[in-house]
């Protein structure tokens, strides 16, 4: 039988400083790195049209992506989400998945790596 695809919600931040051409940026470069592990589906979630007349973009949204994957490939997502997170220390990265949220920011290293295997765990992937 096979195993049941879930989403995971990746919600990513560049830094106070990053304008909404960075986050664009980076989200694409995270969901190119997350299409490489052979994943459903990595899109960006749907928005609803702007206000008439509002030249405003909506920055959560640009730095938003949804995974759409079975639960062997869990461990590569947040594996490569850390990769991404590594860049910079000004990044930070939210990651849900039925409702179980990690957040990963300014943290050492070790401390990313046992926070990320404890929700691994939770979720029959660690």
């Amino acid at each position: 039988m096979a195993e049941r695809s879930s989403t995971l919600g990746i919600q990513l931040a560049c830094g106070p400083d990053a304008d909404a051409e960075e986050i664009a940026e980076s989200a694409s470069q995270l969901r190119r790195e997350l299409l490489d592990l052979d994943v459903e589906a990595v899109e960006a979630p749907r928005v609803g049209e702007p206000p008439a007349g509002s030249r405003a973009v909506d920055v959560a949204a640009l730095g938003s992506l949804l995974v759409t994957a079975g639960p062997q490939f869990l461990a590569a997502v947040v594996g490569v989400a850390r990769a991404w997170l590594g860049h910079s220390q000004q990044r930070s990265i939210r990651l849900e998945l039925d409702g179980d949220v990690l957040e990963l920011t300014g943290l050492a290293s070790d401390q990313q790596r046992m926070l990320a295997d404890e929700w691994l765990r939770r979720h029959g992937s660690g």
